[in-house]
């Protein structure tokens, strides 16, 4: 058994939401606000980068955030808007609302998976994955603006005359289905996050070792949940991000973005986890519940790149050349439907910061447990998170009119600072330690054996 390094106190301790670490996340908030504002007046000024018509300007239109005219087509099938700074603003929004959603969403299935498989190792961190599910409500709240705003992302709101392939997709991709149903996942999502929370915090006042009647009712809950979450989230990311460019098909795309946020949420969990016992918090866990998390954070890094791979081979195998589209406009530079300018190495880059450096960076056992290991490994990862959703996202929404600055940065860190001012108001309202979960004694002596 891994020896013990706590105290009794330890386990009802609250974390204290410091002054310093309050201004720290009011800073990144404030910077990031800066920098969006900054960017948006630069982009007027800046050019587009190079694509088939090079050195087109973005048209700067302030006052309009949906800057949406049908004009002639100038990119095959993704040219039916004018690209504008609004259009620019409106999918970094996406971008930031998703990123931060997906790993809400990772935490949210981290949790009810374990509840329902029974397992125990994640008992002494489940505070900190519970405090990440408290920003399912913001992040959906950010999606819900943007149902506001859909025909200045969406080609499929605003159907060409004779384009059959989006006719045939009219009954799934139209606003009133699209609303009704995100609608629908956003409650259950934000229903079961709250309620999920609750059982947990009553467990620790109203339970004890007999009384397991809460652990017992959010086991219940949990199994609806990954039953629900399985379809929902699938398509959920259907909606949103691969309905960018509608013309496209793949059967596995729910899996690769619920691998990407499962691996990213795991990253987030390690460095929030070492966080946290930096401050003197969390005692109570060791070095075998960081491994344990970042065996996680390998395996979906893995699991990511055989999704990344097989979702092309797919396409190559099948022979069915006109979905091969996705991936020439984003790295074959001298293709006419190229995005244009360094975009092919933000494609290969995103395949090393996502997979590559994870995977060799963790590959050995004390990878797992050493922060100067995992640590860089973590944050390089996080980024490849941000870059793939970039990969993913700007060439639907921007064509060739995509642009990386200080906007970019601007809503990153905004965002950063809503989910770190979510996560740690969340953890002072509960102890760090589920102290009368059933599963919590054998957390507090896990061990994946000695180093």
């Amino acid at each position: 058994m891994a020896h013990v390094h706590y105290t009794p106190e330890q386990l009802t301790q609250r974390f204290e939401f410091s002054t310093r670490v309050r201004n720290i996340v009011y800073g990144l908030i404030g910077v990031g606000l800066l920098l969006l504002f900054a960017g948006y007046f630069v982009a007027g000024e800046a050019t587009s980068k190079a694509g088939p018509d090079a050195h087109v300007e973005l048209e700067h239109i302030a006052s309009t955030i949906q800057p949406v005219a049908d004009t002639a087509d100038d990119a095959g099938h993704g040219g039916h808007h004018v690209k504008t700074t609004g259009t620019r603003l409106l999918a970094n929004f996406l971008l930031c609302s998703v990123y931060f959603m997906t790993l809400a969403m990772g935490a949210m299935f981290f949790l009810a998976v374990h509840q329902v498989g029974n397992g125990g190792w994640h008992t002494a961190v489940r505070r900190i994955s519970e405090a990440m599910t408290m920003y399912v409500p913001i992040g959906a709240l950010t999606l819900v603006v943007l149902f506001f705003f859909l025909d200045g992302l969406y080609e499929w709101t605003h159907i060409p005359e004779g384009d059959e392939i989006l006719k045939a997709k009219e009954g799934f991709l139209n606003k009133g289905s699209f609303i009704t149903r995100n609608i629908v996942y956003f409650v259950v999502w934000i229903g079961a996050a709250i309620y999920l929370r609750r059982l947990s915090i009553a467990q620790d006042s109203e339970g004890s070792a007999e009384n397991i009647s809460h652990f017992k009712r959010t086991t219940q809950i949990s199994a609806a949940f990954v039953f629900f979450f399985a379809f929902s989230y699938c398509l959920w990311a259907v909606d949103w991000l691969m309905s960018l460019e509608p013309h496209w098909f793949s059967t596995i795309y729910g899996v690769y973005i619920f691998g990407a946020s499962f691996k990213a949420s795991m990253f987030t969990l390690g460095l929030l986890l070492l966080f946290l016992k930096r401050q003197g918090y969390m005692q109570f866990t060791n070095d075998s519940h960081f491994h344990d998390i970042f065996k996680y954070a390998f395996g979906f890094t893995v699991f990511w790149g055989y999704i990344f791979v097989a979702q092309l081979i797919l396409i190559w195998y099948s022979n069915i050349p006109e979905e091969g589209v996705y991936y020439i406009k984003r790295y074959i530079t001298d293709s006419p439907i190229y995005v244009g300018g360094n975009f092919n190495v933000l494609f290969f880059l995103n395949i090393l910061l996502c997979f590559v450096i994870p995977f060799f960076g963790l590959m050995s056992r004390n990878a797992k447990r050493i922060p100067k290991y995992f640590v860089p490994i973590a944050i390089i990862a996080l980024i490849g998170h941000w870059l793939d959703l970039f990969v993913i996202i700007m060439p639907g929404a921007m064509e060739s009119y995509w642009d990386m600055g200080l906007m970019e940065i601007g809503f990153f860190l905004t965002f950063a600072g809503i989910f770190l001012y979510v996560v740690f108001s969340s953890l002072t309202k509960a102890n760090l330690a589920p102290i009368n979960h059933p599963y919590l004694e054998e957390s507090l002596h896990h061990t994946t054996g000695p180093v």
